[in-house]
């Protein structure tokens, strides 16, 4: 690779380079080329690995599992890191470059020292390298955010290998652990799909607290219904205060927070009501005839409906409710949708508890599913994407290819004529 750079010191053949940089076995020492020369050749494809004059791993092995990666930055793989790329070279070879291009020096460039320094920045990474050998090209635009970094970095350069050296630990852990908070579209999503489903999980448990246990209870009832009156008090005076501040009055609408705990209340006393009809008693039982003494007494047994379209209704209102609250915006339409899937999910609840426990599984095994599926999901669609992206970076390599071998060929024509 040295020789290549040597023989077109102005405009350095990319494709040439390519390939002996893919097929030498151990990298030479880098030669510095002009700010101007140095600045074209490491923004050009694969331009990295040619002036840092580091062999670049084979394709195949370069584009791995990202999670596999991230295991062997951690430390946690048998693999080794530096299988794959000669992490000290690419010090060693910054170092030297670094000290030719450094903007306090003679003929130094700070844009060019910049993206030197990216260039070893994503050099030792394997995230970042990855996703620099699909195409050929850092398509990030950090600059701002490692302006800081460029800065020590050029003051180490000028400074002892020793301080240098520890620098580079500390910058490499630095980038790191910012590799560590990028997060994809997809964990966002499975982040929050999953949050949907706790959440659906927390009401299902809350509904099943108030419609097996606290409507079951005269006692527990009475509470209930209690402590959200006084919720509903809380909030119509937490409102009046903030009116007042803000010198307007309330409506209908700014109290429809305080209407909720009341309509809550009002299913939960549906509900209790619905468990305390008496079933009619025909005449060949509901009667038991007990002796006491002489005599036999006749006592009857008061038997309760298990269901009833009160209860039903009051189900249907308390969950509805629930519902509604997990939205900021409760259009008319929302709130029928809402209406409908409580009032079936009622119909088959009726209020017993292995029904209760057999929904909460269900939506645990959703949870659940969402926690193994969209990381699978994530790395097929990662896969696909690295595909597509080495074709682009293929075509990119073959565009910058033909673009320097015709501006050789116009230099060749130009020396002619000038001989001639």
């Amino acid at each position: 690779m040295t020789d290549n750079i040597k023989s077109s010191p102005t405009a350095p053949s990319r494709s040439t380079s390519t390939t002996s940089s893919s097929t030498t076995s151990s990298s030479a020492a880098p030669v510095a080329l002009p700010s101007d020369e140095a600045l074209e050749l490491l923004l050009s494809p694969d331009g990295y690995y040619t002036y840092l004059s580091i062999p670049k791993p084979d394709p195949s092995s370069s584009l791995t599992n990202p999670y596999l990666d991230a295991a062997a930055a951690s430390g946690s793989s048998s693999t080794p890191e530096n299988s794959i790329i000669d992490l000290d070279q690419v010090k060693k070879n910054y170092r030297r470059l670094s000290l030719k291009h450094h903007p306090d020096r003679r003929g130094g460039n700070e844009e060019t020292f910049r993206a030197l320094n990216r260039a070893k920045i994503v050099l030792s990474s394997p995230k970042l390298r990855r996703e620099y050998d699909l195409i050929g090209l850092d398509l990030e635009d950090d600059a701002e955010d490692h302006h800081d970094d460029h800065h020590s970095s050029s003051e180490n350069a000028s400074s002892d290998a020793s301080k240098t050296e520890t620098h580079d630990d500390k910058e490499h852990t630095n980038n790191n652990n910012n590799q560590n908070k990028t997060e994809t579209v997809m964990s966002h999503l499975a982040s929050a799909t999953l949050a949907a489903v706790l959440q659906m999980v927390v009401r299902t448990a809350l509904m099943g607290v108030v419609s097996v246990l606290l409507s079951r209870y005269t006692i527990l009832t009475i509470v209930t219904l209690g402590m959200l009156v006084f919720l509903s008090t809380r909030i119509y005076s937490a409102l009046n205060v903030a009116a007042k501040g803000a010198n307007v009055k309330l409506n209908l609408l700014s109290l429809k927070d305080v209407g909720v705990p009341l309509l809550i209340a009002v299913g939960v006393f549906s509900m209790f009501r619905g468990r305390r009809f008496v079933m009619e008693n025909d005449s060949s039982g509901g009667e038991d005839n007990v002796v006491v003494g002489d005599g036999t007494t006749t006592v009857q047994e008061t038997i309760y409906h298990s269901w009833t379209w009160t209860f039903w209704f009051g189900e249907t209102l308390v969950m509805t409710l629930f519902l509604a609250n997990s939205f900021e915006k409760r259009s008319p339409a929302l709130l029928a949708l809402f209406t409908t899937i409580s009032g079936i999910f009622a119909l088959w609840l009726r209020g017993q508890f292995w029904r209760y426990a057999t929904l909460l599984g269900f939506q645990g095994v959703i949870a659940l599913l969402v926690v193994l599926a969209f990381p699978i999901m994530e790395m097929i669609l990662e896969q696909i994407v690295e595909e597509k992206m080495k074709k682009v970076g293929e075509k990119i390599r073959a565009h910058d290819a033909r673009l320097r071998e015709l501006q050789r060929k116009r230099n060749v024509a130009a020396a002619a004529a000038s001989l001639d």
